[in-house]
C-alpha cells in the first residue's frame, strides 16, 4: 500500500473506500513507511523474507482467521502474487486475479527473454490456471489477457474467465475547479517510468516552444515519484532540448496537493505506452482538467465525449493535440472540463464500481 507503488495503490484505497462499506473487507501487505490511509478495510501484514515458508505460514494463518468468501489477488509477475493465488486455491477459497495492466503488450515485451517468459514458465502460468475469475479494468486489457492465454494453451488448457470492472473515483470527494481562466501550466502527474512515455511529451513541447514564441511562459509540471536515475535521465533530455526553464519537476505530490495542481492546470496529460485503465484520467477529469492521452490507454471516449484528446502514441501526435489545445478560448475549456466531470459521474463513481464487484464476487460464491 505504498504511495510509491502508482496507481495499483491508489485503487485499493479507492475500493475500500467504496466495497469496505458494502462487505468486510481485509487487505494483506507489506508494511511500508509511506502507507496509504485506508478507510472501511482492516489491514494486515505479511513479513518481506525471502523464506517462503514463513511467508506462507503467516498468510494461511491469516485465511483460518479471516475465512473469507472470496480472495482477491492483485498484480502479477511476482512470485509472492503467484503464491498466493495458489496457497488460496489450496485452502479452498475462490480467487480473483487482477493483473492491473501487467499483461499488457508493451509491459509483456520489456524484459520478455530474461524476466516474463522465465516467470511465466516457473510459476505465473500456474497461478493463472488456478484463478477461478482474472479481472480486467478494461474491454482492451480483456482483449489482451485472451491473446495471452492463447499463448498458455501451448503450455496447458486455459480458458480464462474474465470478467471487466472498471477503475472508479470517489466524485464526491473530488472538488471541481471554478475558474478555467489559463494558469499557463501543463500537468504530467502519475509514477515517473519509461511506459509513461514523458520523452515524447518533452519533445512535443519542446518542439512547440521553438516554433512559437507566445509558448514562453508556459509551464510543464512533472509530477511523481520514481528511479533517481531515471529522472536524471529525463532531466538530461530536458537540458538538451533547451527546457530547463519550462519544466518543474514536483517529485511525489500526495492528498490536498495534487488535487489542488488537477484544479490549476490548464491540461492533464498522461503520453503513456500503456495503461490498463489510468486512474489519474478519471482523477483530472473529475476535477475539471481536459486530459490529452495516448491510445496506449482505454480512453478513447476522451474524443467522442469531447472532454480531451486521444491519440497515437507518438510524439507528433502529442504535439498536434497540444497545438488544438492552445487555439481553444477559455469558454471551449470550461465545456470540455465540464464534459469531462461529467462522463466520471455518470461512468467511472467508485459505488457504481462496488456493485459490480459485489456482483462479481457473488455469482462467483455461488
Amino acid at each position: 500500500m505504498s504511495r510509491q507503488d502508482g496507481g495499483t495503490s491508489m485503487y485499493m484505497q479507492s475500493l475500500s473506500e467504496a466495497l469496505g462499506k458494502l462487505v468486510e473487507m481485509h487487505i494483506v501487505a507489506h508494511r511500508t513507511q509511506d502507507e496509504l490511509p485506508v478507510r472501511h478495510a482492516l489491514l494486515h501484514y505479511l513479513p518481506k523474507s525471502w523464506k517462503v515458508w514463513r511467508v506462507r505460514a503467516e498468510y494461511v494463518r491469516l485465511l483460518d482467521a479471516i475465512h473469507p468468501d472470496v480472495v482477491h489477488v492483485n498484480c502479477c509477475w511476482q512470485p509472492y502474487f503467484a503464491l498466493a493465488v495458489l496457497w488460496a486455491k489450496k485452502a479452498g477459497y475462490p480467487v480473483v486475479l487482477s493483473p492491473h495492466g501487467m499483461l499488457e503488450p508493451w509491459i509483456v515485451r520489456r524484459h520478455y527473454w530474461t524476466r516474463k517468459l522465465p516467470s511465466l514458465l516457473v510459476y505465473q502460468r500456474n497461478a493463472f490456471f488456478a484463478s477461478d475469475v482474472v479481472h480486467a479494468t478494461a474491454e482492451s486489457e480483456r482483449q489482451n489477457i485472451e491473446r495471452i492465454s492463447q499463448y498458455c494453451k501451448l503450455l496447458s488448457n486455459w480458458h480464462p474467465k474474465v470478467c471487466v470492472i472498471v477503475n472508479g473515483v470517489d466524485t464526491d470527494g473530488i472538488e471541481v475547479k471554478t475558474s478555467w481562466r489559463r494558469s499557463r501550466k501543463i500537468l504530467f502527474l502519475s509514477r515517473v517510468h519509461p511506459k509513461k512515455g514523458i520523452e515524447m511529451l518533452l519533445q512535443a513541447f519542446s518542439e512547440l516552444l521553438l516554433n512559437d514564441g507566445s509558448l514562453r511562459d508556459y509551464v510543464l509540471q512533472i509530477a511523481g515519484d520514481g528511479d533517481p536515475s531515471y529522472f536524471d535521465s529525463l532531466r538530461s533530455l530536458a537540458d538538451r532540448l533547451g527546457l530547463n526553464r519550462h519544466v518543474q519537476w514536483l517529485g511525489g505530490v500526495y492528498d490536498d496537493r495534487k488535487w489542488a495542481l488537477f484544479r490549476e492546470a490548464d491540461l492533464f496529460v498522461l503520453p503513456t505506452h500503456s495503461e490498463n485503465f489510468g486512474i489519474v484520467v478519471a482523477e483530472a477529469l473529475a476535477s475539471g482538467t481536459p486530459v490529452l492521452t495516448t491510445k496506449g490507454t482505454p480512453w478513447s471516449m476522451l474524443n467522442i465525449e469531447r472532454c480531451g484528446w486521444c491519440v497515437d502514441v507518438s510524439a507528433d501526435a502529442i504535439k498536434t493535440a497540444l497545438c488544438q489545445f492552445f487555439d481553444l478560448d477559455e469558454n471551449e475549456l470550461k465545456q470540455m472540463g465540464l464534459r469531462g466531470r461529467r462522463l466520471v459521474e455518470e461512468n467511472f463513481d467508485t459505488r457504481r464500481n462496488a456493485d459490480e464487484y459485489i456482483k462479481m464476487y457473488t455469482r462467483l460464491c455461488k
